[in-house]
């Protein structure tokens, strides 16, 4: 049953058919287009953040590795194979992989990262949240992730990007303290 509707959300997002989404929602499924953006937003963290954003910027790298890897152990537990490959009628928009789609290592790798921002700039929350949430969007939009391999990518990242921020606050408050 979960299924059924899984495959009818994803069928109601994949065939929303827009040419300005058709240009946008694969630029934004392809995580290599983020990689220039990632690299100015830590350098400046490392160089203005002083000892707090050295520490976000590490303790970020070690979570989405976690994440990714996480989601990439479940998805060689659950083996469901992607829409693109099973799903008639698929609009796809960019390439369909061979590998597993449950869970999105997208979408796990994007909420943790937007957890550990939210924590620290608050005011970013909205925004990061969006982005997260508009990055799992994509994944549907373009054929290659159910939205149930998006909920739970998300909700595997989550409280990994909890324990990111936890472990980043603990390391400054004992430095601060020391």
């Amino acid at each position: 049953m979960i299924s059924a509707y899984d495959q009818a959300l994803f069928y109601l997002i994949n065939g929303a058919w827009s040419p300005q989404l058709d240009l946008l929602m694969p630029f934004i499924a392809n995580k290599w287009n983020f990689v220039v953006p990632m690299v100015i937003v830590s350098a400046y963290a490392v160089v203005r953040g002083g000892r707090p954003g050295r520490l976000m910027i590490a303790a970020s790298i070690v979570l989405v590795l976690c994440a990714d890897g996480s989601a990439t152990a479940l998805r060689c537990l659950f083996h469901r194979t992607r829409p693109c490959h099973v799903l008639s009628g698929v609009r796809l928009l960019v390439g369909c992989t061979d590998s597993f789609s449950f869970p999105s290592n997208s979408a796990a790798n994007v909420f943790a990262l937007a957890v550990v921002v939210a924590v620290f700039y608050r005011k970013l929350a909205v925004p990061v949240f969006v982005t997260a949430a508009v990055v799992g969007c994509s994944r549907v939009y373009v054929g290659v992730h159910y939205p149930l391999d998006v909920f739970a990518g998300a909700w595997l990242g989550i409280p990994w990007g909890l324990a990111g921020a936890t472990i980043i606050k603990r390391a400054f408050l004992r430095n601060r303290a020391g």
